[in-house]
């Protein structure tokens, strides 16, 4: 299998920030081929999907997005729109409608919050993949001890974002020299992101969920501190087409991990999704 080969397709900018759609150079006719679009997660980019993207049957289009929270914003977005609103501009600069979303931890959270909030807008049905989103049902009162334990678990999880994001690219760095680079990244997102990220992930426990009419396939991992399973569970409870996908072998960033195993879940999903191509036909070789 060889690597996929992009462009950036189209590229606007919105108060100040800059919103882009990357594509594979060789897709199948636009006409009959089902069209998945990637909504990264916070500090990554839109070619964090690659591994994945990979796997994913080359018989689909391929759209990733590239939104404010990626990697090396000064994360000033939310003066202009929570991530749903980012989320639907990002949406309406595509040149063909969705007929699929996958989405990762933030983004994941993101596609929650457009499915729940705008009842009214064509993207409202799309089904669409949450892998390892960050949805709770609640968080505790903002004591210091939480807001302690809160940001220690942003600094791990960017951490170990980073980590990921170098070793995708056959970058192998000691963990001293890690430590370094994660101390630049942190002094730069924390400022402004961690406070950004958390506000965001309050609003989450009031989504209307019984408004998502959307087939919804759920992947993550069973001991994923950033999104536990019993709080999932709860989703599936309160949306009514849910598919749950949950295994202890699953890290966080699993579409990066573990790309084959998530490629296959989505796979097995399209077929639920009456997409014009059976599961044989989409499975890639």
């Amino acid at each position: 299998m060889t690597a996929a080969r992009w462009r950036e397709e189209r590229t606007v900018r919105i108060d100040g920030t800059e919103l882009a759609v990357w594509g594979r150079e060789e897709y199948p006719d636009a006409g009959t081929a089902p069209h998945v679009v990637l909504v990264h997660g916070f500090e990554e980019r839109w070619d964090s999907w690659e591994p994945l993207v990979e796997q994913l049957p080359q018989t689909a289009r391929v759209s990733a997005l590239s939104l404010p929270w990626r990697a090396g914003s000064p994360h000033t977005w939310p003066r202009h729109g929570d991530a749903a609103t980012w989320l639907l501009r990002a949406l309406e600069v595509l040149d063909r409608p969705p007929d699929l979303f996958v989405g990762h931890s933030f983004g994941a959270c993101a596609l929650l919050q457009l499915l729940a909030r705008h009842p009214g807008h064509p993207y409202h049905s799309v089904p669409a993949t949450l892998v390892a989103p960050v949805w709770r049902v609640s968080d505790p009162s903002l004591t210091p001890e939480f807001f302690a334990e809160a940001r220690t678990r942003f600094r791990y999880t960017i951490t170990e974002g980073l980590n990921i994001q170098l070793r995708t690219r056959g970058r192998i760095v000691s963990p001293a020299l890690l430590r370094i680079m994660a101390a630049k990244v942190l002094k730069r997102v924390e400022p402004e992101g961690f406070l950004q990220f958390y506000l965001e992930l309050a609003r989450l426990p009031e989504l209307p969920l019984d408004r998502i009419l959307a087939p919804l396939l759920v992947v993550s991992g069973l001991d994923d501190a950033a999104a536990p399973g019993g709080d999932l569970e709860v989703l599936r409870s309160r949306v009514r087409n849910v598919t749950l996908c949950q295994t202890p072998h699953l890290g966080h960033f699993c579409q990066t991990q573990q790309p084959g195993y998530v490629a296959e879940q989505i796979t097995d999903f399209l077929p639920m999704l009456r997409l014009p191509h059976s599961a044989e036909e989409m499975r890639t070789t």
